[in-house]
């Protein structure tokens, strides 16, 4: 199913493509060609000219062309008319064996011999006999030139290598798979097409940009070792597919993780969005960063409405349609939407889930996801945020299974795993502080598992029942605020010394707690400047142990969860307090100098 979606959406770009840039040949691909060769129609040396990509950057490797392809492994192979220094001019790399260069240098002769009597193109017997003459040290190479570098020709102001019967000819050699010693290759059933007829031995293109993976591209196919085999089936031919169709799925892939707007890295996963038929969605920018407005414009790009993503829910669905139905991207809501998300594993490409879906049910998706994120007045978390906040150091601890995780929660509503509550309890208790990512991540496992509902815990709950963990987790944050009110700053405050044990195991720290609750209290009464503070925290105090009634020897999951959210809570309400109290007194004092 994933490589038949790959393959129609590299047709469906070979057809949109048709009116713009050349299709590409089968079997080429986009390679940095740094020299050109130039030659007279006889095959005569005349120059050599380096070429940029435009950049100006000290790693500029030469322009970007098409040129013919060929997946290397132990085994040398040249390519047609288009190579390194090594196999195009026989010269060696620093260290390099000199005899493996002749034969490489020979290769290509051969490769490019047998494609000029194979079409009699009066251009490729010119390269023909330049390489039979060549003689590098009459070619002035330059101080910076170097045997990693491409080189391509140029005949009498011809590319030989864009030329239709050179390009049909190339793609003639692989028509018929052979196996590495050139014999006939294996005829079976193509798993993509369901065709019988000859499969690839190995895959023509690698995918590039998997997190952790190698950069020179990975296979999506393939068994290095004898564990992965089977039937005497080895390298691709352990899932058979036509040669064809395995340079298109791969390059499918590339064009989509090469693109900013269909594909979102985070730690070691990266996926892919496209869709069947339509414009594809911004979900991989809306997953990435979907906070402020000036996201939500550039992604509706000319659309007369902007909304915000915010902590309301009707501006949630209002901000996600808009931006699924904005000019620039007015997808069909029944049109399939697919994703893929993938990590590395060596030198293979693991696929860890696949979604299916339409973008009405994406959309949908999306709003109940960021829906979930609503807490208090915060903008919704990008992907990484919301999963490194289950780490001390996110870049180097993630692991694939947490944004993969989130991203089917974003895309398919499949519940969040519970052992999450388990990681961002440890966490809060390691750092003895509730963290907003955290205390947002936690209220949406609770939402995906069924636990609270949509429209519970936004704010502060005070009348909440049957939670002995959430009243708990608000009498820290009070009786915290209760210590500074007495004492001021101090080295180790309650929460330092209780949080760990009042969240896990309550009864012993909360006597200790109350304990000193009450000589807190005592110094506040004492203080008359502070005697209005003493029946303030007596009676929140009061209130919250209403809901206190007895006290659990141990916290379950869920409650030391809710211990966070409501520790959380009654901070981000003293907080709101105190911003709508200076905001009253700036309204009123400028009030005052109007008067």
């Amino acid at each position: 199913m994933l490589l038949q979606q790959l393959v129609a959406y590299a047709e469906r770009l070979e057809r949109e493509e048709a009116g713009g840039r050349p299709k590409v040949p089968f079997m080429y691909q986009e390679q940095p060609v740094r020299w050109l060769v130039y030659l007279d129609a006889q095959g005569n040396f005349q120059r050599l000219e380096r070429t940029s990509d435009g950049s100006g950057k000290k790693s500029d490797r030469g322009k970007r062309l098409l040129t013919p392809h060929v997946i290397r492994t132990v085994a040398p192979r040249a390519k047609l008319l288009a190579d390194n220094g090594e196999y195009v001019l026989g010269l060696s790399k620093e260290g390099a064996d000199a005899s493996k260069v002749r034969q490489r240098h020979e290769l290509f002769k051969r490769e490019v011999l047998a494609c000029a009597k194979a079409t009699e193109i009066p251009e490729v017997w010119a390269v023909h006999r330049f390489l039979e003459a060549l003689d590098p040290s009459k070619l002035g190479l330059e101080a910076g030139f170097s045997a990693d570098d491409n080189l391509t020709f140029v005949v009498d102001g011809v590319r030989p290598i864009d030329l239709p019967e050179v390009q049909q000819y190339w793609a003639g050699q692989f028509a018929v798979a052979e196996g590495a010693d050139g014999t006939k290759g294996l005829r079976a059933e193509c798993l993509i097409s369901g065709v019988v007829g000859p499969v690839m031995e190995r895959e023509p293109v690698k995918v590039k940009g998997i997190p952790g993976g190698q950069t020179s591209g990975m296979n999506f196919i393939s068994a290095n070792a004898a564990a992965f085999e089977s039937y005497g089936l080895s390298a691709s031919q352990i899932a058979p597919v036509r040669l064809d169709l395995a340079e298109k799925y791969a390059n499918a892939l590339n064009h989509l993780l090469k693109n900013e707007s269909t594909h979102l890295r985070v730690g070691p996963v990266v996926y892919a969005f496209w869709t069947k038929t339509g414009p594809i969605p911004p979900v991989a920018e809306l997953l990435k960063n979907p906070r402020g407005e000036s996201v939500l414009e550039r992604l509706k790009r000319g659309a007369e409405s902007k909304p915000k993503i915010a902590a309301d829910t009707q501006q949630v669905r209002s901000a996600i349609r808009g931006v699924f139905s904005g000019r620039e991207f007015t997808a069909l809501p029944e049109d399939e939407f697919y994703a893929v998300s993938l990590s590395a594993s060596g030198s293979r490409v693991v696929v860890r889930d696949h979604i299916t879906a339409t973008v009405k049910e994406v959309r949908r998706n999306l709003e109940r996801y960021f829906e979930s994120q609503e807490l208090y007045d915060l903008e919704p978390f990008g992907l990484y945020a919301l999963a490194g906040s289950l780490y001390r150091d996110a870049n180097k601890e993630m692991v694939a299974s947490v944004p993969t995780a989130l991203t089917a929660f974003a895309l398919k509503q499949t519940p969040l795993p519970w052992a999450f509550l388990a990681q961002l309890v440890a966490r809060n208790r390691a750092e003895q502080r509730v963290t907003a990512p955290r205390a947002v991540l936690t209220r949406m496992v609770l939402i995906s598992g069924g636990k609270i509902g949509m429209n519970e815990l936004k704010r502060l709950e005070p009348d909440r029942p049957d939670s002995p963990g959430y009243h708990l987790g608000r009498l820290m944050a009070l009786l915290e605020d209760l210590q500074y009110a007495a004492l001021g700053k101090v080295n180790t405050t309650v929460t330092d010394r209780f949080y760990g044990s009042l969240s896990s195991t309550p009864v012993m720290p909360y006597r200790a707690l109350m304990n000193g609750a009450q000589a807190h209290l005592s110094k506040l009464r004492k203080d008359p400047s502070k005697k209005g503070l003493h029946g303030l925290f007596e009676r929140r105090i009061a209130e919250i142990s209403l809901h206190l009634k007895s006290i659990p020897a141990t916290l379950d999951l869920e409650n030391q969860a809710l211990f966070s959210l409501g520790y959380y809570h009654q901070k981000a309400e003293k907080f709101e307090a105190i911003a709508e109290a200076k905001a009253a007194q700036q309204a009123k004092q400028a009030e005052g100098g109007v008067q």
